[in-house]
């Protein structure tokens, strides 16, 4: 026969101990929440996480969603009675929030946390209206609290949130993406124009040319190709020499010339590449100019020679000799005047050549007699 088994009161008391402690405590609980509900909420804190720098959504627009919309007394309505999850449906209805979170805290404070959306680039569509994109192709309407500036996309028809939508605002954000990466194309490229076949057209800060971008595959080519362009030709040629830049072509940049500019007449250099004879003429251009800025400073040096050797060449003034107060006759013959003693007359003239011609002749001398004293 078995052996019968002793049975343990200290463990039933064991178990007894255990199921009323645990009621208890469940009871307690019950009671204590109970109490919770009935209470009030004390505040409402509203906290948007990257409201410094972004200002689209306040936190009285946040509370109207909420709360006073709603037409909820936050004073005397109890914590029971407040439905959190329709306040965040709610408040996640705001096309410019991405993100919410509410709940009552231990001090019965309801507390909210928004995260704006940051838009990427602005779109505008072909029926006049205007709207933002940000990261996860959300859309969102214009602000009426601030004034967002980025890159413009422009003739965008209305897109429907199907697959053919959601496709092409990709390719925007792609392409938009990329050109604000870097920081020269964020700088050159103004605009982008959506074509009708959802493909791109870039409007450059600089030169008046149209950029045939093709769609959003292969970006990173296509803009090196096209940086190599401006780096090695239309800085040699110039920017206006240019009307159209195609770079949809793999390792090509399809340059059109604009209208004033005409191409080589001479057949030899017609069958040539056309770019090269204009880099030629550009290059014999510049000899050009510089050979006559040469000239034009030989000039200049030789003009600043002459006018230096007129001021060092000036005229010597001599001075007059001063006169001698106590000979002045001494003093005139230094002076260069002649006395007026020796000075000879006409008639003295004649005398003297009429003496010279009588020492030639040996003609006699007439010595005419004196008057007899009467």
């Amino acid at each position: 026969m078995a052996e019968k088994r002793k049975i343990s009161i200290r463990k039933i008391l064991q178990v007894f101990v255990t199921l009323v402690v645990t009621t208890c405590c469940v009871v307690a609980m019950v009671s204590a929440s109970k109490i919770e509900d009935t209470k009030h909420l004390t505040s409402v804190a509203v906290h948007i996480r990257n409201d410094k720098k972004y200002h689209f959504v306040a936190e009285h627009e946040i509370m109207d969603m909420a709360v006073n919309n709603r037409n909820i007394d936050v004073v005397h309505t109890p914590v029971s009675k407040l439905d959190i999850h329709a306040m965040e449906q709610v408040i996640l209805a705001n096309p410019w929030i991405a993100n919410a979170q509410v709940y009552i805290d231990n001090e019965r404070v309801l507390q909210m946390y928004i995260t704006q959306r940051i838009p990427v680039v602005r779109l505008f569509q072909q029926n006049g209206n205007s709207c933002y994109l940000d990261t996860t192709l959300s859309t969102m309407p214009l602000s009426a609290n601030n004034i967002y500036y980025t890159t413009v996309v422009t003739n965008v028809p209305e897109l429907k949130n199907d697959s053919m939508g959601w496709a092409v605002k990709k390719q925007i954000v792609t392409l938009v993406r990329h050109i604000q990466a870097d920081s020269f194309w964020n700088a050159q490229v103004s605009q982008v124009i959506l074509d009708s076949d959802f493909t791109f057209e870039l409007v450059p800060t600089l030169g008046d040319q149209r950029i045939l971008f093709g769609d959003a595959s292969g970006m990173n080519e296509k803009f090196n190709n096209l940086f190599v362009f401006y780096k090695n030709v239309l800085n040699r040629i110039g920017w206006d020499k240019y009307e159209t830049l195609d770079v949809r072509y793999k390792d090509q940049v399809i340059a059109l010339p604009s209208l004033p500019y005409h191409g080589p007449v001479d057949k030899a250099v017609d069958k040539m590449n056309w770019i090269n004879s204009m880099v030629e003429t550009e290059a014999a251009n510049d000899a050009k100019d510089s050979v006559k800025a040469v000239v034009a400073k030989t000039n200049q040096a030789v003009a600043a020679k002459k006018a230096a050797a007129k001021q060092v060449q000036k005229p010597v003034i001599k001075a007059k000799p001063k006169a001698d107060k106590k000979h002045p006759i001494a003093a005139k013959k230094k002076a260069g005047k002649p006395d007026k003693k020796k000075v000879a007359t006409p008639a003295n003239n004649n005398k003297t050549k009429t003496n010279d011609k009588n020492k030639k002749t040996g003609a006699p001398k007439y010595v005419y007699p004196a008057k007899k004293n009467q």
